[in-house]
């Protein structure tokens, strides 16, 4: 139809664009911006750019957030959704923190400290199996009021999550899990609005949280 001539028509007509010498503002535009985005890349990845290359921005496009005790204070909340005292949120982020200090070689002592944190939050220990009354029941108890959802008949485990997500939404809540590598989930509920910066604080602390 139109559409493959329309294409085919596009593909025939397009022409090599000349990055050093673009023939318009349009191309000149393109240009910067991907190579902007280039730069970004390298810088991300730590590729090392050649000194006779010509940067299009003496900026360094990918900002590193410093991580300090704020970092995982400011974890500790989103996470528990505040529902914690002062004196347990800095404990807590001061032992994560601390924590977060050790060698990698430590992993299974730095995965206890996770796990410790988890036990002292709100949060709903689950095997990779459950049946949707577990999950109405541990979830309920997470938010603090009844939570029904509607489901298919035979839907279990993660086959739920969409139902769930769907009753949570309707609250301003989201079902998350910390990732614990294993046979298991370790669920907690964010507020709505807190999980893309949820998911960055998990970037930054090493605590790999998943977006179920």
């Amino acid at each position: 139809g139109t559409h493959f001539f329309d294409y085919t028509k596009g593909l025939l007509e397009s022409e090599l664009l000349d990055f050093n010498n673009p023939k318009n503002e349009s191309q000149e535009i393109g240009v910067k911006n991907l190579k902007i985005v280039l730069q970004g890349i390298c810088q991300y990845l730590n590729i090392e750019i050649p000194q006779s290359i010509e940067l299009p921005s003496s900026e360094n496009l990918i900002e590193n957030e410093e991580v300090t005790i704020k970092t995982f204070e400011e974890f500790v909340k989103l996470v528990s959704r505040e529902n914690i005292e002062d004196k347990e949120l800095k404990k807590l982020s001061k032992k994560l923190f601390k924590n977060y200090q050790k060698d990698s070689s430590e992993y299974h002592t730095i995965v206890e400290g996770h796990f410790d944190f988890f036990e002292n939050i709100n949060a709903w220990n689950s095997d990779w199996k459950f049946d949707p009354e577990d999950a109405e029941y541990f979830i309920s108890e997470m938010i603090g009021e009844d939570l029904n959802f509607e489901y298919p008949e035979e839907t279990y485990s993660h086959d739920l999550f969409p139902y769930i997500q769907s009753a949570l939404e309707k609250r301003g809540f989201e079902l998350m899990s910390y990732n614990t590598n294993g046979d298991n989930y370790l669920f907690f509920v964010a507020n709505k609005e807190d999980v893309g910066r949820i998911l960055e604080l998990s970037e930054l602390t090493k605590i790999e949280i998943d977006k179920l």
